[in-house]
């Protein structure tokens, strides 16, 4: 859970970056170009999400267990990345914003819940 939200508060947070540049918009000479930025925050998302589940996921003595935990962010990640689009359309800048800040409120609840609030 952790993985996924971290993964998708770096999707959504480099999606909010991007989206004033106009590497974020098509123009008529550049058809490839607006999709680099996007398939990059993409692709460094799913990372973050691997990492940090992995990170998290430590105290699992069984790495095929921990990688599983790890595979199962990377998939929560492209859900949560999914929903960012949606998220831009219907409310531009702020939409991003929000997914930003909910998966933000998912890693700290977590933390407080599963470490019980430990540093």
């Amino acid at each position: 859970m952790v993985g996924s939200a971290a993964g998708g508060a770096v999707v959504s947070l480099v999606l909010f970056a991007m989206s004033g540049h106009a590497l974020a918009r098509p123009s008529a000479t550049s058809v490839v170009m607006p999709a680099i930025g996007p398939s990059l925050a993409g692709a460094g998302g799913l990372v973050a999400g691997a990492l940090v589940a992995w990170a998290v996921s430590r105290p699992v003595a069984n790495a095929f267990r921990r990688a599983a935990l790890t595979m199962m962010a990377v998939m929560g990640t492209a859900l949560v990345a999914g929903a960012t689009l949606p998220a831009h359309q219907m409310a531009g800048r702020l939409g991003l914003a929000v997914v930003a800040a909910l998966c933000l409120v998912v890693i700290v609840v977590a933390r407080r819940v599963f470490l019980g609030g430990a540093a």
